[in-house]
This record gives C-alpha cells, sequence and structure tokens, in this order.
C-alpha cells in the first residue's frame, strides 16, 4: 500500500512540474512577434575603449588631442568609451588603469608617466589591447607603442619661427626636460638654424604640464631676453606663453592641436601632432585584425603625424604663402632624407 501511495505521489510531483513549465512558456504581446532569439547580441555590442590620460582633458593640446580620437571612433567606428582622469596625482595611475581595464577591450594610455605601470597592467590583463602613445616599448604583444617624430614637426616650426623673426632670436617653452620635449627642441631649434645659421635659440623647462602661471613666468624671461616668437611645448601650461605674449607685444607658436583658435593675434601657427588620428587609427586596425603584436608604430612627416596648422581662411595669416611654399620644400626633403633631421630621444 505504501509503496502505491509513494509511486502515486511521484506521478502527480512529475505532472504538476510540466504544467508550471508551459505556464513559463513566453507568448507575443500586441500582436507582435518575438525575434529577440534571432539577434546575436556579440554583433550589435559596441566596441568599449578606455582614455586614461596622466593629466585632465581641458587643457585645449595633448590631453584633448587624445579625446578627439577616441571622439571620432565614437562617431565612425561605432565605439563606446569612458575618460578616465588622473590630474597628475600618481597614487591614481595603477587604480584608474585598472578599472580602465576591467571597463573596456582597448585602452588608451596617455602620458610618459604611465611607462612602467603600463607594462605591469598589460601582463596582469592579456586579453586587452593598450594603445600607449608617445613610448617606443617593444616586445609586450598586446601593449601597441605609439611613437612621433616630433622633431620633424618642430623643424618646420622652427623654420617658420626664424623667417618670421624680427630680432633674429626665439625661443621655446617646454614643459617638462624629458625625452620627447627634448626632441621637440632639437628639432625646432635646427629648422631654425636651416633657415639662420646665426639665430638665437633659447628654452626653458616649466617643469610643469598644467600650471600655466609658470608658462608665462618663462615665456615672459625669453620675451625679455630678445626673443620675439615664442614656441610652447607644454600642454596646458603653455597657456601661460600666449598670455606673456600678448601682454608683451609678442608672438607664440601652439603645439598638438591647431592653437590659433586661443588668440589668432598673437599665435602665428601651431606645430600639430596627431595623437588624436593616430588613436583613432589603432582602434581601427585593432577592430580589422590588423594589428602587429609588441611592435611600435611610427608617425611622422611621411605618415602624416605630424606638420603645421595656420588657423581658419577667416584669420589673418602670418605665414605668407610663399613661406608655405618653403615650409613644404622643406617637408619634401626631410621625407626624401635630403634634410636629415636631429632627434633626442
Amino acid at each position: 500500500m505504501k509503496r502505491r501511495i509513494s509511486v502515486l505521489l511521484i506521478l502527480l510531483l512529475v505532472l504538476s512540474l510540466v504544467v508550471v513549465g508551459c505556464g513559463q512558456k513566453e507568448t507575443p504581446t500586441d500582436g507582435e512577434n518575438d525575434t529577440s532569439a534571432d539577434v546575436d547580441e556579440d554583433s550589435v555590442e559596441e566596441t568599449k575603449v578606455a582614455l586614461v590620460v596622466a593629466g585632465g582633458l581641458g587643457d585645449r593640446s595633448f590631453y584633448d588631442s587624445s579625446h578627439e580620437g577616441v571622439e571620432k571612433a565614437e562617431e565612425e567606428l561605432g565605439i563606446e568609451y569612458k575618460v578616465y582622469e588622473c590630474r597628475n596625482d600618481p597614487s591614481l595611475f595603477t587604480d584608474q588603469l585598472v578599472q580602465a581595464s576591467e571597463y573596456a577591450p582597448i585602452v588608451a594610455i596617455v602620458g610618459h608617466e604611465f611607462h612602467d605601470v603600463a607594462q605591469e597592467i598589460a601582463e596582469e590583463f592579456p586579453d586587452v589591447y593598450y594603445i600607449y602613445v608617445d613610448t617606443e616599448i617593444e616586445g609586450i604583444d598586446n601593449l601597441i607603442a605609439i611613437s612621433y617624430a616630433e622633431n620633424e614637426g618642430s623643424f618646420l616650426a622652427g623654420a617658420l619661427a626664424a623667417m618670421l623673426t624680427e630680432e633674429d632670436s626665439i625661443g621655446m617653452v617646454g614643459g617638462m626636460d624629458i625625452p620627447v620635449i627634448r626632441n621637440f627642441e632639437v628639432g625646432y631649434k635646427a629648422g631654425a638654424e636651416y633657415i639662420n645659421p646665426e639665430i638665437t635659440v633659447e628654452t626653458i623647462f616649466a617643469e610643469d604640464f598644467e600650471d600655466p602661471a609658470k608658462g608665462k613666468e618663462g615665456a615672459t624671461a625669453l620675451y625679455s631676453r630678445g626673443a620675439d616668437i615664442v614656441f610652447q611645448v607644454a600642454g596646458k601650461t603653455g597657456e601661460g606663453v600666449f598670455e606673456a605674449a600678448e601682454e608683451m607685444g609678442k608672438y607664440a607658436i601652439g603645439v598638438d592641436t591647431d592653437q590659433r583658435y586661443i588668440n589668432p593675434d598673437v599665435i602665428v601657427a601651431s606645430m600639430v601632432k596627431k595623437v588624436g588620428l593616430s588613436i583613432y587609427d589603432t582602434i581601427e586596425n585593432i577592430q580589422k585584425g590588423e594589428i602587429e603584436p609588441g611592435k611600435v608604430v611610427y608617425y611622422g612627416l611621411e605618415q602624416d603625424g605630424v606638420g603645421m596648422g595656420y588657423g581658419t581662411d577667416d584669420m589673418e595669416q602670418f605665414a605668407t604663402d610663399e613661406m608655405k611654399a618653403k615650409l613644404e620644400e622643406i617637408k619634401e626633403k626631410i621625407v626624401s632624407g635630403e634634410i636629415e633631421v636631429p632627434e633626442a630621444k
């Protein structure tokens, strides 16, 4: 008797499970068919990209240029992105890079300050691609290093300054005395001397990329010593160079982006370093599977990675058509190897 009861209970239990299962079946609503099962979620999911900067956006120069790259990728490649700013706080470098690595399969790193930590984190997250600009690290398969020939672009800036100066004396304010800024310096000096071997070229290092007051102080000193054009290679600090130029009736050259819009009355031109372009290109190449692991990608005059910006057509042009033609001639000679530009990194 007990056995029959047990068998009956089991049959009842199985029947109840079948009924419950049928009751949970989804049915179309509002007369529409449910086609969600036909959607391949992987095919519609956007590629995520993280941008990690040592300083902060708003410098209208180096960091903002990198941001333009991910913005363009959002518009044209369908990525979604987040920005992680470290505000020059070393205690945030590792944490922000780890958070970025957990968020996205592609992480763009901007700032020489990440040199050591980037290599460590790249090994901890082997499935993440790291795009590290302004470095020449090799041998890490998931780290794509991008190096710029800023010396080539600065050669053109120096040549233009030498053609424009009325005092045969020009200057440069660098953010910090580090190899990449020295690379700007040697190119700038060589370009100026190519036009005028007797020209005076002096550099002051502000030792800061985020302090316009220090940039203004450095530029004021250079102008007071006789320079009438100063090249700013100092990120946000360079805004102080523009202030000093305006107050003292002198001129300046911008950097990284075409900065003439900031003050077209005193900024004669800019040496453009296309960080955004290189980041965009690399994101696209990762999506296409066209990345060579562990290699350095170079952007110079030949690759249109550096060059000169003269503002918009409605701005007064300090560089004449003859000067621009001369710079194009110099550019061709650099690309062909006829002119060898010195290097400092």
